[in-house]
């Protein structure tokens, strides 16, 4: 009896001697993000900031989209829990979420400093994080938006100056699987839709399976695209986020702290994404240079003829899409965001 006496107190003494960190019980989730540079640096500010700032007790793993399934296979298993966060692009969160869409209209965004500033704006923030919690069933947070790209054309003939280029050159576009990107190009006079996923861009272009596609500058040189495509046309058609997202049960079930360096987590991701893309795509342009691409700049009467087509083309895909209070919504704190923008270089300049 003594013995078992002696042996309960030194449990007990020894319990007492572990710190509030030991005694925590540790948590792992994980964070599936994009291949491109500005993706994975992203995702490491995130795992870095919240296994920093939880002191270990959360802990991050890592993987790449494609290790775990398709776009849609990912926001599935998100949404049924069985993965913590997301970063998908529009491709991943249009199926769940149309509203998604409505800042993929062509020509909406025309610099960096509004693009990266709309989700600052905290009433749409919240309103865009509230919708995405209903139509997702509750499944749903969004943490940050964050930049993916700003969309460019990338072709094996050309060059491509204006839409009437791509019906006289017969382009057969590729376009991520997002319908509203599917019916602009459409409209704008491709010779064919192709889908094809990210992997398969390469030997589509070689194949001769598509002659062109859209997207990034830094995607496309990093994914060795330009190594069969020689034209390269900077429409800047599109501006394109990435949404950092959590299941809404992992989320609301972690503890105020955790949420804490959750939240801070993302604004930080968002920070190192916007910065890291505009470096890439800057490295990525020159890279193409000197590779000889021919590099064309649309002159402005070129960009109105991608306008004229494009934007009342989106607008009515988007208006059958989204609700109309959402797209009210949006165009009103654009319009905030691009005063704040102006009165921010207005004071610098001054």
């Amino acid at each position: 009896m003594r013995k078992h006496a002696t042996t309960l107190l030194m449990t007990l003494s020894a319990t007492a001697l572990m710190s509030p960190l030991t005694l925590a019980q540790s948590m792992e989730a994980t964070l599936a993000h994009p291949h491109q540079n500005y993706g994975v640096e992203a995702a490491e500010a995130f795992k870095n900031h919240v296994e920093a700032a939880t002191g270990g007790e959360l802990t991050i793993n890592l993987v790449r989209h494609g290790a775990l399934g398709g776009d849609r296979e990912i926001t599935d298993q998100l949404r049924l829990g069985e993965l913590e966060f997301n970063l998908p692009g529009a491709g991943g969160i249009a199926s769940i979420f149309p509203h998604a869409q409505v800042h993929s209209w062509p020509f909406l965004f025309t610099e960096r400093s509004v693009f990266w500033e709309l989700p600052q704006d905290p009433e749409y923030f919240q309103l865009t994080r509230d919708e995405l919690l209903k139509e997702s069933g509750d499944t749903m947070r969004l943490l940050a938006l964050m930049e993916n790209s700003i969309r460019h054309l990338y072709t094996t003939r050309g060059p491509i100056r204006t839409p009437d280029d791509l019906s006289e050159e017969a382009i057969k576009m590729r376009t991520q699987a997002v319908p509203l990107h599917q019916e602009l190009f459409e409209a704008l006079g491709a010779a064919q839709i192709v889908t094809v996923s990210a992997p398969e861009r390469y030997s589509a272009l070689q194949s001769g399976l598509i002659d062109g596609m859209e997207g990034g500058l830094s995607s496309a040189w990093d994914a060795g695209l330009m190594e069969v495509a020689d034209y390269v046309s900077l429409t800047g058609h599109m501006y394109e986020y990435l949404w950092l997202v959590s299941n809404n049960a992992f989320y609301e079930g972690l503890s105020d702290e955790h949420r804490q360096a959750v939240d801070e987590a993302a604004i930080i991701a968002a920070a190192t994404s916007n910065v890291i893309s505009y470096q890439d795509d800057n490295a990525a342009l020159e890279k193409m240079a000197e590779a000889g691409k021919e590099i064309y700049v649309p002159t402005a009467d070129e960009l109105s003829q991608w306008q004229d087509i494009a934007i009342p083309a989106a607008r009515e895909f988007i208006e059958e899409e989204v609700p109309e209070s959402y797209i009210e919504a949006t165009m009103a704190a654009l319009e905030r965001t691009r005063e704040r923008v102006a009165g921010s270089k207005s004071s610098t300049s001054n």
